[in-house]
């Protein structure tokens, strides 16, 4: 078995073993799925910066990647996804807690607002999608970044809607109107999602 079939082979079982697609991989590589697919059918090889990237990530040598396939798996990546959901677990419960102080400080502190003071739970809501969404920026995971930029536009919207809603005296009927900026800002975000999967497969 020559280099080019032990890579092809080695990068076919890493990738199963952690449950990455093909399109996933390519996204944490920033290539495209139809260059990975090429590598794990022998058609081609990643060059050398590409395949110490694949090491590193994997948490392998380039050796182990280019010898005969052994029992060996890598464990770096599902300490990776740990270390994340945590990080991610402790944000969003850092802001929640935020919210809970707040709750119970207005109601302390300023009478007056008692009846309100539930929009601080509100509020929280966007707020983790905006600690989440950076996130899974720095991460460079983009469908989940897709995801918590989506759900903070309309957690957004519907803070915004609720706030006017309890501080109007008259509420205007016509008040549900600002969701349709929703539209145009979801719009937009999967407008540079596709861009962004379009021009990566065409520098490929």
């Amino acid at each position: 078995m020559n280099v080019k079939e032990n890579l092809a082979k080695n990068l076919v079982k890493y990738r199963k073993f952690t449950g990455l697609t093909q399109a996933e991989l390519a996204e944490k590589l920033n290539y495209s799925d139809k260059a990975v697919s090429k590598w794990e059918r022998g058609e081609s090889v990643p060059d050398l910066v590409v395949l110490k990237q694949i090491a590193d990530f994997y948490g392998v040598k380039i050796d182990t990647l280019i010898s005969k396939p052994n029992d060996y798996t890598p464990h770096t990546y599902r300490n990776i996804t740990k270390i994340r959901f945590t990080m991610a677990a402790i944000a969003t419960v850092l802001v929640w807690l935020a919210a809970a102080l707040s709750y119970f400080f207005i109601e302390l502190l300023f009478p007056s607002f008692k009846g309100n003071t539930w929009l601080a739970f509100v509020i929280a809501v966007p707020l983790t999608m905006v600690v989440l969404s950076i996130l899974t920026s720095v991460w460079k995971n983009s469908i989940l970044n897709v995801v918590f930029h989506t759900l903070l536009v309309w957690s957004t919207l519907t803070t915004l809607y609720l706030i006017l809603k309890n501080a109007l005296i008259h509420v205007p009927y016509y008040l549900w109107v600002i969701f349709l900026i929703g539209i145009l800002f979801q719009a937009l975000i999967l407008f540079m999602f596709f861009y962004k999967r379009f021009n990566k497969n065409q520098n490929q």
